[in-house]
């Protein structure tokens, strides 16, 4: 841990919170996250060792906390009040960051399972049409070629990362760079299709309100909120 030696709150939030990867963990179990493995597929670069003694950290410090799934041998984790309360800080570090330091932030690598959560949250399910709609993702350049599926029921937005055989009503097809250039507001998603890096096949019903359905990143607004405690 770190330990700056200083009588000061920052310092000691910062000892705790600014191991590398740390905020990162957090981050994916305010998503939802609660398995190692989950954990893992969102964010690749992270190692098993290192994670692994990342929430035996946070779980010390009472942030996280675990306990048995209804796997035999496994566990789940889960943030403690003290984590939850971390949202608000989140919150203003992401948009903090799109602001400040956002500067060649979408030439960098992007979890193509990351970037499809991302886009399922984001959906704006009142601009869909009635009725269930399923949208599919196709990303070139994620290995294999990945087909990610959407599934809006109830005016709720799952993603699924198998076919479940339902007929398509959006097909999306783009590099995990171009669809997070979109993602993050960096460029419209009527110009990315102009410009070839994004190509959109739908009912004219989902075209006309494409830009109102599909979302972007809260950090572009100004009340970001993606987590909530």
């Amino acid at each position: 841990m770190l330990d700056y030696g200083e009588a000061c709150p920052i310092s000691m939030a910062t000892s705790v919170l600014c191991e590398k990867w740390t905020l990162q963990i957090i981050r994916e179990l305010f998503f939802g996250s609660t398995r190692y493995s989950e954990i893992q597929k969102y964010i690749p670069n992270l190692s098993p060792s290192l994670l692994r003694n990342r929430l035996r950290f946070l779980e010390e410090k009472g942030i996280v906390f675990r306990k048995p799934s209804a796997t035999a041998g496994r566990y789940e984790y889960h943030l403690t009040p003290s984590g939850k309360a971390l949202a608000p800080i989140l919150n203003e570090l992401g948009r903090w960051g799109m602001c400040h330091a956002s500067e060649g932030m979408t030439d960098k690598p992007n979890a193509a399972p990351s970037l499809v959560r991302d886009i399922t949250g984001g959906i704006n399910t009142d601009q869909l049409p009635s009725g269930d709609t399923v949208i599919q993702l196709h990303l070139t350049d994620a290995e294999p070629h990945a087909k990610y599926h959407i599934y809006v029921r109830d005016n709720v937005a799952q993603e699924c990362s198998q076919d479940l055989g339902f007929d398509v009503d959006v097909y999306i097809t783009a590099t995990t760079k171009a669809l997070t250039r979109v993602w993050y507001g960096e460029i419209d998603i009527h110009k990315a299709i102009d410009n070839g890096s994004v190509k959109v096949v739908a009912h004219p019903v989902y075209l006309k309100s494409l830009k109102g359905w599909l979302g972007i990143s809260s950090f572009t607004t100004e009340n970001p909120q993606p987590f909530q405690p």
